[in-house]
């Protein structure tokens, strides 16, 4: 069945098998957000952004950056006048009542960028490995427990990874369109733009990632390497001009944001241990993805057929950020920032292991460790409930 909508909105099986996956993601959020309290976290993000909505007053401490603390704080704005009469006595029931409807309202934005995440996850793969590669890919996103928490929470965690993975994507699709003329690229180039600004405006750490997109935008356009220089700087420049405008346009606010000194440490002997706890490992990576991912680095380092830059990409990236996850503080946020990447390229391998003679074994074996999968992030995040 395929549907298309104003010519150009396509809607047949592959977009509703990705639609149903995305629901499955957001019924897990909804279950999240009904059975999790405000963590201390969050309420310092909510706080941080009504301390700028009402006094335009920049924290001191930039453990939160502004944009999440304003999207965390920005919905209340509409509540300004909800109740007109403050002689009004509430019970303890009207209490328990608001306290969830603000669990909903204050929460919904990050459940959206989550969703919004899972749909470039699919992209993405399904133009570089068919729908096969999309089904797989957008299946471990949507059943990722430490993705569906995080979503289902407010934070900086999944908007600046949702900004990653636009800053490295969208590096790759400008770089195929550099031998086309500018006007054909220049819109592309404010996308790439926008991409850098949510992460880097969601934690500045996330300006690591700019050497790898540069990186293969240089590769992939090697007679327009002058124009792949020209999107970066121009996008460079937008974005820091973006990123300027959620400080306020204080100059000393922005150079206490972005300093990355303390982000960037080099402590090892802290972070590694942290990284290879078994608790920690289990909250990002249960045993059948562990499993999915050893079959699919195996395969790529012993099958040349599946050693291309698709699948090289999406490795390269998700390996450095995990790197950076075991030697620096970003230990919890850089393995999240690692997790889409390393989705996208296990979707990748098993799409190309589908295609082989032995097709049927590996169906059959993709299919049990798929649904091990989400039974084990359901396991996850009711135990993280509990």
């Amino acid at each position: 069945m395929k549907t298309k909508l104003r010519n150009y909105i396509v809607v047949g099986r592959p977009q509703l098998i990705a639609l149903a996956l995305l629901f499955c993601f957001a019924t897990f959020c909804i279950t999240v957000i009904q059975r999790k309290p405000f963590t201390a976290d969050e309420q310092n993000h909510i706080w941080s952004g009504r301390q700028i909505i009402a006094y335009k007053a920049i924290p001191r401490h930039f453990q939160h950056t502004p944009l999440v603390n304003l999207a965390a704080a920005a919905p209340m704005k509409f509540d300004a006048n909800r109740f007109s009469d403050p002689r009004q006595a509430l019970t303890q029931q009207d209490v328990q009542k608001e306290v969830m409807r603000l669990r909903w309202m204050l929460r919904a934005p990050f459940v959206f960028a989550g969703l919004i995440l899972g749909a470039s996850i699919w992209y993405v793969s399904r133009r570089l490995y068919g729908n096969a590669g999309g089904y797989i890919a957008l299946s471990l996103y949507c059943f990722s427990p430490v993705m569906v928490l995080h979503a289902a929470s407010i934070g900086e965690a999944v908007p600046s990874a949702w900004g990653i993975f636009g800053i490295i994507f969208g590096g790759i699709a400008i770089s195929h369109n550099l031998y086309a003329p500018m006007r054909k690229w220049r819109y592309r180039t404010v996308l790439l733009s926008i991409a850098a600004t949510l992460a880097i405006a969601s934690h500045p750490a996330a300006m690591v990632v700019f050497p790898a997109a540069l990186l293969f935008m240089l590769y992939l356009a090697p007679g327009r390497r002058w124009a792949a220089l020209l999107v970066a700087l121009v996008s460079t420049v937008l974005s820091a001009a973006f990123v300027f405008a959620t400080y306020g346009f204080y100059p000393q606010a922005l150079r206490q944001g972005i300093d990355l000194r303390a982000w960037l440490k080099y402590q090892p002997e802290v972070s590694r241990p942290l990284f290879f706890d078994v608790r920690f490992l289990m909250e990002n990576f249960t045993l059948a993805y562990i499993l999915l991912f050893a079959v699919a680095l195996v395969s790529y380092m012993l099958w040349k057929r599946s050693r291309y830059f698709g699948n090289t990409a999406p490795l390269f990236t998700g390996l450095c950020l995990l790197y950076a996850a075991m030697i620096t503080p970003l230990t919890s946020i850089a393995t999240i920032w690692a997790l889409p990447f390393l989705y996208v390229f296990t979707g990748g391998i098993w799409a190309d292991l589908l295609e082989t003679r032995h097709r049927k074994w590996v169906a059959s074996a993709l299919m049990i460790l798929l649904g091990e999968n989400a039974w084990l992030c359901w396991a996850t995040i009711r135990l993280a409930l509990a």
